[in-house]
């Protein structure tokens, strides 16, 4: 039976884990599941997503992700809380830098990061239940740049 002509468009895995994001993964506190990756060499012409599970975390250890840095492209972070009674919230504590401005997040949200804002940061202090984290940009594929590292 022939492929059918939308069938790569429908995303099931997540990218080939590297053995820096093993390493990262296993330094911290936060226990996830990188879930699906999307970009240009996945479905060509697609923006640049991804999405994780973040089950719980040792909040004994504040876990910091990347540092501060900007992309050329708009991206969308988005905090998913899982509770049925309440998915609004997010039951989850985190801290997000944007620019020089420290953002604190407990509610579901999506977070608008115009290209060329300096973001992270982003401080994860407490997971209390499962939540959706995931990223989208409007490029083709993901770069940034850092303060010791240009795109």
């Amino acid at each position: 039976m022939a492929e059918k002509k939308f069938a790569r468009n429908i995303i099931t895995k997540y990218r080939e884990i590297t053995p820096e994001m093993k390493k990262m993964m296993g330094e911290s506190p936060v226990v996830s599941t990188p879930m699906l990756w999307l970009d240009d060499k996945v479905a060509k012409g697609a923006f640049y997503t991804e999405c994780h599970w973040l089950w719980s975390m040792d909040s004994s250890k504040p876990w910091h992700t990347e540092k501060a840095h900007t992309h050329d492209f708009d991206e969308v972070l988005g905090f998913l809380g899982s509770r049925q009674e309440n998915p609004h919230d997010l039951n989850a504590e985190i801290e997000l830098w944007i620019e020089d401005e420290k953002y604190t997040i407990t509610k579901s949200c999506l977070v608008f990061v115009p290209g060329g804002t300096k973001h992270l940061p982003i401080t994860f202090k407490r997971i209390d239940s499962p939540i959706v984290f995931f990223t989208e940009g409007n490029g083709t594929e993901y770069k940034r740049a850092t303060e010791d590292k240009p795109s």
